[in-house]
């Protein structure tokens, strides 16, 4: 299976960032996860801005807590929880273009006292031992080529007590996805090589002392952000070519249709699912 480095991971966000402005209404949510639709929701922006809702909830954040965005990209969600909850919260990316353009989105909010960003590793970061009251990972825990280090440095950063909370896309159960070619053309289109089920997950954290304390199925509720995905992807195959004739574009902007097209076949086939969950660190 293709293994991807950081650099890999941190290309992928600078070069497809325009497709998520020209198709995900990044200018209204600031955010690059799919959105979970309810019966109030009517708009991307808001579908995105309901998983941030709906994660907050379940995880009970407060004023009193210390918060990290572990993967926050432009800062998005981060942005949400200091405006929401009141709270402060640490952003951290891999991607320098994401750490700049989310410290100027909080400036735009007026919320720099309660906000700041950085460029770093979330299996590798330089934050002090029990620092954190809560950890907060949409769509990013799953990028980790070894997601056991993720774990293992949420756990040192983590109070006792305190929470993890997932958002991200899982296998419904565990299977080996070397043979399925559309899986492969999805996660790697996304710079990401393989992603655990959700029992896998649930080995994974009880080894860094993680119990897991609720799951919450919302695959459901994100098929019209797959089809809207879907739908971008076509249109933007042919803006690919077309762009293509006159000059190259990067890799990950060459191939991201390519991602769209196959995250909506694999999803209506089960072959994963969209999941929030609230880890304890015992």
């Amino acid at each position: 299976m293709k293994q991807f480095t950081n650099q890999d991971i941190e290309n992928y966000y600078d070069q497809s960032e325009v497709h998520y402005r020209m198709f995900w209404k990044l200018e209204e949510s600031m955010g690059l996860h799919y959105g979970i639709w309810d019966e109030g929701t009517r708009t991307i922006a808001d579908s995105v801005l309901n998983t941030n809702r709906m994660l907050m909830k379940l995880g009970n954040i407060t004023a009193a807590d210390l918060v990290l965005d572990a993967g926050c990209g432009i800062g998005g969600s981060a942005i949400y929880i200091a405006k929401n909850a009141g709270c402060r919260v640490s952003g951290i990316t891999l991607s320098k273009k994401q750490q700049l353009t989310a410290t100027k989105l909080a400036e735009r909010a007026g919320l720099t006292e309660k906000l700041h960003f950085s460029q770093q590793d979330y299996t590798k970061t330089n934050f002090a031992d029990s620092s954190f009251d809560v950890v907060w990972a949409i769509e990013s825990m799953q990028t980790a080529a070894d997601k056991s280090l993720f774990f293992t440095e949420m756990s040192r950063i983590l109070k006792p007590g305190g929470r993890l909370l997932v958002c991200d896309i899982f296998k419904p159960t565990a299977y080996d996805i070397a043979p399925e070619k559309d899986m492969h053309t999805m996660l790697n289109g996304w710079a990401m090589t393989d992603i655990l089920s959700v029992g896998e997950l649930n080995n994974l954290a009880k080894m860094d002392g993680f119990s897991v304390e609720k799951v919450v199925d919302v695959t459901k509720n994100i098929g019209k952000s797959v089809n809207a995905i879907y739908v971008a992807s076509i249109l933007g195959m042919f803006g690919t070519w077309a762009y293509n004739l006159y000059r190259r574009a990067s890799y990950f902007s060459r191939i991201h249709y390519k991602t769209g097209l196959a995250q909506h076949k694999t999803y209506n086939k089960g072959k994963w699912g969209y999941y929030l969950m609230l880890l304890r660190k015992r």
